[in-house]
């Protein structure tokens, strides 16, 4: 029950809440209301890539009405009464995106990563049978304030770490978390992979009750969680289908080897086909996880996860015949650096001279990935340069393009988001180059991807609503939210009886390899 809201039934009661607007929408702009961003560098990253010196952004409502040089928009609204925010020192950037992102991880940031060979048992088990709605709702306020002062206005998150669906609650309090702060949010809802039923453990007047969930129940609970929030906070929210991997019946988070991906099972063929029809009844895209051998094997069901509708992340350990697939089939590709690519990776310059459309996400946030898409664009550069012995792989511009129009495409958001074009919504984030790492601003792209960082994030425009002025946040009290992270986390791990991973390595100060002396159960 929502407090309040007794005489409501339980599925009401959750519809009513996913609906409903936070507070601090009360005040809302009119659609007619009208702000001139004056003297940036606007880089548009529309079709010509286009970058205007003293440039400006006129936003009227929810979406952009010019985009120009400052003098000749001033001249457009002569004395009308559009308040103009100064951007001088500053770029002006489409708000990025952040395709592949994971609801929870925030508040287990690092927990864990001294033992990391058995980090994802320990996570599950604090997921899947530790936490309340409370906590989603937590976690997803701290998330979305991370990513605003990071310049993030959009992300998709999967539930938590190998997936969770089997409570709406949670996908409806951590969407409010969200929407609360301002940004856009698109949880990723599916099954998790087999045995079935599997096991999760949900809120009960106030105690946590272990309950099993088939696969065909799994199903319903994820429709009924997308149906509950896809939409919802005046568009702020939408929503993908989102088995946690393409092929759960091969290697789950590694390629597997050729004479082990020989063909689909049964439940293989199963899921891909309820997935596809949940999809279609939700009008709500597919997102995935893959990696090498499972593109193979999907291409041989009737209704693959492969297509223009579907991003799948990773993509590590793909043979040049699964890259030839993702791309002849139109499937968007969602890559995340990490340190094993130099060995498995995904094969990010290849699959874009196939034609493939990929973007760069951050798989945040833990053990050790922050919302740091300059970051992730930077290494994912890094790692392909190494692996390929070639510095000239993935050019700033097209670093640029993979966390901004590239990632609006990957989750289907083109045609509103992703550059700063008249018609599109008002998504914006001005970064203040007039800083000593920034400057002098003689190149200033190769400069914001080579040495930017979320710090010099300034503003943050979402639907033409000011959510962060000269990295203030004005939609919540960051104390507040901080405050009531922190208690949530520390409540979680005391459930489930996790403290012992806040204990770093017995050789933390002193190795050269960090070093367990006992195995540390979960």
């Amino acid at each position: 029950k929502v407090e309040g809201k007794a005489t409501l039934g339980w599925h009401q009661c959750l519809r009513r809440r996913a609906q409903e607007a936070p507070l601090n929408y009360a005040t809302e702009r009119t659609m007619t209301e009208r702000k001139l961003l004056i003297h940036g560098y606007v880089v548009t990253m529309n079709a010509e890539f286009e970058c205007i010196e003293d440039g400006a952004v006129l936003i009227a409502g929810k979406r952009i009405e010019a985009v120009g040089k400052t003098g000749d928009l001033l001249a457009r609204i002569g004395e009308e009464a559009v308040e103009r925010i100064d951007c001088s020192g500053k770029m002006i950037l489409p708000g990025l995106i952040d395709a592949h992102t994971h609801a929870g991880h925030c508040l287990n940031r690092s927990l864990g990563l001294d033992s990391r060979t058995r980090w994802m048992d320990y996570l599950t088990k604090i997921y899947h049978h530790s936490t309340t709605p409370d906590y989603w709702y937590a976690e997803g306020r701290l998330a979305a304030l991370e990513r605003l002062k990071a310049g993030i206005t959009c992300g998709v998150s999967v539930i938590s770490n190998a997936a969770r669906c089997d409570d709406p609650r949670i996908v409806v309090e951590h969407v409010r978390g969200h929407a609360e702060v301002g940004t856009r949010e698109n949880p990723a809802v599916g099954p998790s992979n087999p045995p079935y039923p599997r096991a999760f453990a949900q809120e009960e007047n106030g105690r946590l009750v272990e309950k099993r969930f088939s696969f065909d129940e799994l199903m319903a609970k994820a429709e009924e969680a997308i149906e509950l929030v896809n939409g919802s906070h005046e568009g702020l929210i939408g929503a993908f289908a989102a088995p946690f991997v393409m092929v759960s019946s091969v290697e789950g988070s590694k390629a597997t080897p050729a004479d082990l991906a020989c063909r689909l099972s049964d439940q293989d063929r199963r899921m891909m086909k309820a997935v596809r029809e949940m999809a279609r009844r939700q009008h709500v895209r597919i997102h995935t996880e893959a990696f090498g051998g499972m593109i193979r094997l999907a291409a041989q069901a009737d209704e693959p996860l492969l297509g223009p509708d579907v991003h799948v992340q990773h993509c590590k350990g793909i043979s040049f015949k699964e890259a030839m697939i993702l791309a002849e089939t139109k499937t968007n590709v969602t890559t995340t650096p990490a340190w094993h690519q130099l060995q498995i990776r995904c094969p990010v310059p290849e699959l874009i001279e196939l034609g493939a459309n990929v973007a760069v996400t951050t798989d945040g946030t833990a053990p050790a990935m922050p919302f740091d898409l300059f970051r992730a664009a930077r290494d994912t550069a890094l790692l392909q340069q190494a692996a390929l012995n070639d510095p000239f792989i993935l050019p700033a511009g097209k670093l640029l393009s993979m966390i901004t129009i590239d990632a609006a495409r990957a989750i289907g958001r083109e045609h509103d988001l992703g550059s700063l074009e008249v018609g599109k919504l008002a998504d914006i984030t001005t970064v203040k180059v007039a800083s000593p790492h920034l400057s002098p601003q003689l190149m200033p792209i190769h400069q914001l991807m080579l040495f930017g960082n979320p710090g010099d994030v300034s503003d943050v425009f979402v639907a033409g609503r000011l959510l962060m002025r000269n990295r203030t946040v004005l939609t919540v009290s960051e104390a507040d939210v901080l405050e009531s992270a922190e208690r949530a986390s520390l409540e979680a791990i005391e459930r489930a009886g996790a403290k012992h991973l806040l204990k770093p390595s017995d050789n933390f100060w002193t190795g050269a390899q960090s070093r367990l002396d006992a195995l540390r159960d979960p």
